[in-house]
């Protein structure tokens, strides 16, 4: 998808709930900063601030601001920014790399204003069928021939040798073999927490739940309409304990709102 129009569809749905115009916000895990500078240029914030820990080592840039708008680095379980700062805080494809997501949670509604809301749309969860989240290191985006080499859900039943038996059964040569496999068993960038854990996070986060939906898929392929959950993936993936009702989640989109001090917390 050409990336204009990625940011135009996702600035859009956003703001369905929350507002920028006029308003401080921050943005967890920005990348390059595109998203945001589309934010600040068509919407009209007062300022907003994009945080990413990998702007060297992953995105290959540096520190950089505009006139409304600033990019730097910095880690979503701690941020380095003061209480009651923002009227908005907003995530996209992110929560599925933070390791602790109930203290990134609990930053963030920290640095939340009384009454201010926080989005997120993230996808891949750990525990859906491509959750592994695998991108090759010469890949832009998911790269669907890559996708077809990994069964449906085997990164969670499957160990890393009978993983790699395998990728040797389906001739994958190095060096994808030993990326698939460090990326999936080992990888830093993925938090592996099933959707249970994360939804429980959200809901015992101290903010009114304002709305949830998920998105379940159960093919690998963006145009995909097979289901590929046989009876006997559904039989390994039951053996291994997994929760066979949230293996279809992709992902969830989330608005929590932050309430008054003496208001408490609570979901609604």
């Amino acid at each position: 998808m050409n990336m204009d129009i990625h940011n135009r569809l996702f600035a859009e749905e956003i703001a369905g709930w929350l507002p920028f115009t006029g308003r401080r916000i921050l943005e967890i895990g920005c990348g390059n900063g595109d998203m945001l500078k589309y934010i600040a240029k068509y919407y009209s914030p007062n300022h907003i601030v994009g945080i990413d820990p990998g702007l060297d080592d992953w995105w290959n840039i540096g520190e950089s601001s505009g006139d409304n708008w600033e990019v730097r680095s910095g880690d979503a379980e701690s941020l380095e920014f003061e209480d009651n700062e923002f009227d908005a805080v907003i995530t996209v494809s992110t929560f599925e790399h933070i390791g602790n997501t109930a203290k990134a949670l609990s930053e963030i509604r920290r640095v939340l204003k009384p009454y201010g809301r926080f989005y997120t749309s993230f996808r891949p969860v750990w525990t859906s069928i491509v959750g592994h989240h695998f991108v090759a290191p010469e890949d832009d985006w998911w790269n669907e021939e890559h996708l077809a080499l990994i069964p449906p859900w085997g990164h969670l039943y499957m160990s890393e040798p009978e993983m790699k038996r395998h990728l040797e059964s389906e001739n994958v040569q190095e060096p994808l073999k030993s990326q698939i496999l460090d990326f999936i068993y080992h990888s830093a960038l993925i938090n592996r927490k099933p959707q249970h854990e994360i939804t429980a996070d959200i809901h015992n986060s101290g903010m009114i739940v304002r709305h949830y939906s998920e998105q379940v898929r159960f093919s690998r392929f963006d145009s995909g309409t097979q289901n590929e959950l046989t009876a006997g993936t559904a039989g390994r993936l039951l053996d291994m304990g997994y929760d066979i009702s949230e293996i279809g989640v992709w992902g969830m989109k989330v608005c929590l709102e932050k309430l008054a001090a003496n208001q408490g917390g609570g979901q609604c």
